[in-house]
């Protein structure tokens, strides 16, 4: 889980990625037209390509490269000739199926990112309306909480940022924190009648899930409190 989803880039940043790319081509273009016919220039064309990783459209990749082996098949007719024809159209088409391929992939990976945001998106939401607490924890400290936690520890009560530790009866850290190292080696752990003990005096006897998830990319501890009685 990665409650925080990627947002899209400013409009500024597309608008100079896009500016960016139409420049690229045009030099690439003009210097494969300026060129020997042998002089491979065109094989430029993998810069913009690899640029449209930075656009939100997941068909830029195809145009950019539909547009660059256009532009190649252009300068075959223009660029001076210093060598066989039949082997630079050989070499360019081979180099117009690299072009494809390249697309397909970067299309394929952009396709999963989105169906990635989308996933963490709508978990986030569940997460966010949860009724259970939920913490994320790593390095012994907590990185996340959801809105749940205020009915455990009260507004006062910040969570995120400081250590679990002290959000549980003393009684109960060992085994909590044995059962943690436990989640990190992959077990999934449920303890129940677990005492929360609160800075202002009140104790909350709950049940947790302890497990292992990815938090920006790296391991972490999920934690659901799900709470009994007061």
């Amino acid at each position: 889980m990665v409650p925080q989803s990627e947002t899209p880039p400013p409009k500024e940043n597309l608008t100079q990625i896009v500016s960016l790319l139409i420049i690229a081509i045009s030099i690439i273009f003009y210097s494969d037209i300026t060129t020997p016919l042998g002089l491979m220039t065109w094989i430029l064309y993998f810069i913009p390509l690899f640029l449209t990783l930075y656009i939100r459209w997941q068909y830029g990749p195809f145009l950019v490269a539909g547009t660059a082996i256009i532009l190649t098949c252009i300068s075959f007719f223009i660029s001076p000739r210093d060598m066989s024809e039949f082997y630079a159209l050989i070499n360019r088409g081979f180099f117009s199926v690299l072009l494809i391929v390249s697309a397909a992939l970067i299309w394929r990976n952009k396709k999963r990112e989105e169906l990635l945001q989308i996933s963490e998106e709508r978990y986030q939401s569940m997460i966010e309306s949860s009724p259970e607490a939920v913490l994320i924890l790593r390095d012994e400290t907590i990185q996340y909480s959801n809105p749940a936690n205020l009915d455990l520890f009260g507004p006062k009560n910040g969570v995120t940022g400081r250590e679990w530790v002290h959000l549980f009866d003393p009684e109960t850290r060992d085994q909590i924190l044995s059962s943690i190292t436990k989640a990190t080696e992959g077990a999934k752990i449920e303890l129940s009648d677990i005492g929360i003990g609160l800075s202002d005096g009140r104790n909350h006897i709950a049940d947790l899930w302890i497990g292992e998830i990815l938090w920006d990319g790296e391991p972490a501890v999920m934690m659901i409190i799900r709470k009994k009685s007061d």
